[in-house]
């Protein structure tokens, strides 16, 4: 007995060693890690990245966390590719990573965005009287992005300036605008400051003033604003924006004058992993002429996505200024319209349902969408000079400054389909189209002696078709955005009303031209120009109830341009 204890004492002493070779010769499993962020160097939560083995076979996968970072473990030396995907991105692969036993590779990606035609023209949600704001949300810069690169048979090198700690930084802009817009006659001078951190956090303030004119009021129109937005859950952000808006110029029934508008913008993005994402938010809006009147106006947004490539989305909304969360991303908050009638004041309201599929594939992307709109107070824009026989009657608010007013409408519905298709062609130039059926606004019975002083509309089915491009020239920065939307002239709204290129009818452009005056030492200076409507097509004239001639359109010509300068 003592023997075989011997002999099998001695087996495990010989085995030994040979059991710790194997062991040592075992190769150690390799780590990746980084942070996931988007263009603008924000983090993005709920990511999904994938490590993946030459023939796309996953090894390994990880989500990443509240500030963006992942971190996949023990991949078995070899070569790879990392993939990370997210809602309502596209896709971003690093390839060619050689990982040793043992090795703890840094891989940064950064995510672009499915939906860019809110980068092409024309620009999403803008007033055809408001500047365009180029600068919006620019503050979000990426943070430091660490250069990953293999030193020959070595292990992965890390090349980076300093640690992933978040960056902030500041602009400010100092503009000088002239235009003849309702609601933005006159000169105007504004200041914005922002600050953002590439952790998500970011703020925008906004105050400015013109200089406005008017038959009982003479006087400075103000505003000011307040933007506002951080990380939230569910792998999302919150986005909130204050404004407030003085028109000492603007007229109502009556005589009126003085017109307050106080609006508190507020959205949430929620994204459920990489298949599903949800966008809530509302509008409350505060007028006040005479009367006060308070609104909310809800929006949401559900995307999703079976497929890197396809979409299915819903979206309801009430109000065409604010539809999503990115349309509470530009200080510059447009303004609220509604016309007094006795003692009360109405708001344009409205209700837009819509149905989408879309599909992208490689540089471009086509949109199908059957929309349903129940429009109560539809606001048409009317051009030439307002009295005050003609504001007795009311549903009318008018701009002394600009001689520009917006009118209620009759309510209608509108449905219809809508194809939207953008594509990149070549490395500076981007073209977009649409095509619209529905219902649209057109004028009948409209006053034609003293006796008559209400003007009638009717709802009819029309079509409309959009064309857009966008270029960038790069030896002189010069940015260039046109576009042409027909439809029959008859109609005084657009067909569907809810669209993002509903509010550039006909001929529009819009130049931004960097100024780099080197002698005075000027770097940052801006010149732009922005034209709706340049050739004032679908004017349609009707005489008041005093005998003047005044003509109503889908959107009046509007001229815009001034100078920026940013520091």
């Amino acid at each position: 007995m003592k023997r075989v204890r011997l002999q099998s004492v001695s087996l495990l002493l010989v085995l030994m060693p040979v059991a710790i070779g194997v062991a040592v010769a075992q190769p150690r499993g390799a780590d990746v890690s980084g942070i996931v962020r988007d263009a603008h160097g924000f983090p993005q939560m709920g990511a999904l990245v994938q490590a993946l083995l030459p023939d796309a076979t996953p090894a390994g996968m990880a989500v990443t966390d509240l500030k963006g970072h992942y971190v996949i473990r023990n991949l078995t030396p070899g070569k790879y590719q990392v993939r990370a995907s997210a809602a309502l991105f596209l896709p971003s692969m690093r390839g060619d990573l050689r990982l040793r036993a043992g090795a703890q590779a840094i891989v940064n990606l950064t995510l672009t965005t499915l939906f860019e035609e809110s980068r092409w023209l024309p620009a999403e949600r803008r007033q055809p009287d408001e500047p365009a704001d180029e600068w919006t949300w620019s503050l979000r810069t990426a943070a430091n992005r660490p250069i990953l690169r293999l030193a020959g048979d070595q292990d992965v090198v890390l090349i980076s300036p300093g640690p992933e700690t978040p960056r902030r930084v500041s602009h400010t802009r100092v503009e000088a605008i002239s235009g003849d817009g309702f609601g933005g006659g006159g000169v105007k001078n504004a200041v914005t400051y922002g600050t953002a951190s590439s952790d998500g956090y970011g703020t925008l303030v906004r105050a400015g003033s013109s200089v406005v004119s008017g038959p009982y009021a003479m006087g400075a129109a103000t505003e000011g604003s307040v933007v506002y937005q951080q990380p939230a859950g569910m792998f999302g952000y919150t986005r909130t924006r204050v404004s407030f808006q003085d028109h000492p110029e603007m007229m109502g029934q009556g005589g009126a004058s003085g017109y307050q508008a106080y609006t508190i913008d507020s959205a949430e993005v929620m994204n459920f992993g990489d298949m599903l994402s949800l966008e809530v938010g509302s509008s409350l809006r505060a007028v006040r002429m005479g009367a006060a009147s308070v609104e909310a106006r809800p929006f949401v947004k559900l995307a999703m996505h079976p497929s890197d490539m396809l979409v299915l989305s819903y979206r309801m909304a009430r109000s065409r200024e604010t539809q999503s969360a990115d349309d509470i991303d530009a200080a510059d908050a447009p303004l609220p319209v509604a016309v007094l009638q006795g003692d009360r004041m109405l708001q344009e309201r409205g209700t837009h349902q819509q149905f989408a599929a879309t599909l992208r594939n490689g540089k471009g992307s086509i949109r199908t969408a059957y929309y349903r709109d129940s429009i109560d107070r539809p606001m048409v824009a009317g051009i030439g000079p307002v009295t005050g026989s003609q504001l007795a009657h009311g549903t009318m608010l008018a701009d002394a400054t600009t001689g520009t007013a917006r009118m209620m409408g009759d309510a209608y519905t509108s449905v219809g389909w809508s194809v939207f298709a953008s594509e990149q062609l070549g490395q500076n130039v981007w073209t977009t189209v649409e095509l619209n059926t529905g219902d649209a606004l057109s004028v009948i019975n409209a006053p034609q002696t003293s006796s008559q002083t209400v003007t009638r509309f009717r709802a009819g089915r029309t079509k409309s078709a959009s064309v857009g491009i966008k270029a960038l020239l790069p030896a002189s920065g010069t940015q260039l955005r046109t576009s042409y939307r027909w439809q029959n002239e008859q109609t005084v709204t657009p067909v569907n009303l809810f669209s993002a290129m509903s509010r550039q009818p006909y001929l529009s452009l819009s130049v931004r031209q960097p100024l780099r005056i080197r002698r005075l030492r000027l770097e940052n200076m801006e010149a732009f120009l922005d034209v709706t409507n340049l050739l004032e097509q679908g004017y349609q004239p009707y005489l008041s109830s005093d005998g003047r001639t005044l003509y109503l359109a889908q959107a009046p010509r509007m001229l815009q341009a001034g100078l920026a300068f940013t520091f």
